[in-house]
């Protein structure tokens, strides 16, 4: 295992103890959590850059990338909806295009890759950017966040489904 997927690993490591920080009734910890949450969202720019930078992409962490964004997104999310921070109706939407894209990819020819969009790539951003706002804020500023997030997500989906759905 390279240098760029032990990061990728971290980040899996480190959503525990976020949703276990912005569980916590106490506001200090909801801050705490935001600053491991902060840490372990840095993680998903650096390992690619690692791995690129090394010219030392590998399968495990092709394919252990996206899923450790996954487990970040929604294993907070569903912390922040524990605690009435966010609606289920957001998590909803961000599981669904996981879901509908997690099936493209099912059905694409063998050997076919799908590479993160850059409009995927700012969908992961945004939705961090969100769920780190949600946590410690209330107002115009994670709503509008949301409102970001939530344009990029379903926009993302569209994009895959455009440009990967088969057309035979």
């Amino acid at each position: 295992m390279n240098a760029a997927d032990q990061v990728t690993l971290s980040r899996v490591v480190l959503t525990p103890a976020v949703v276990a920080m912005w569980l916590a009734p106490a506001p200090r910890w909801h801050w705490i959590g935001l600053a491991v949450f902060i840490v372990a969202g840095v993680t998903d720019f650096i390992d690619g850059r690692l791995a690129r930078h090394a010219s030392n992409t590998t399968r495990f962490g092709a394919y252990m990338d996206p899923l450790a964004d996954k487990i970040l997104v929604l294993g907070s999310g569903l912390a922040l909806i524990a605690s009435d921070r966010l609606s289920v109706w957001i998590l909803f939407i961000l599981l669904l295009r996981e879901l509908a894209v997690t099936g493209l990819r099912s059905v694409l020819p063998p050997g076919t890759t799908m590479g993160a969009s850059r409009v995927a790539k700012w969908k992961t951003t945004s939705q961090l950017f969100a769920l780190g706002a949600s946590a410690v804020l209330t107002g115009v500023v994670p709503d509008g966040l949301w409102v970001l997030a939530l344009a990029l997500t379903v926009w993302s989906g569209g994009e895959y489904f455009y440009h990967y759905w088969p057309r035979n």
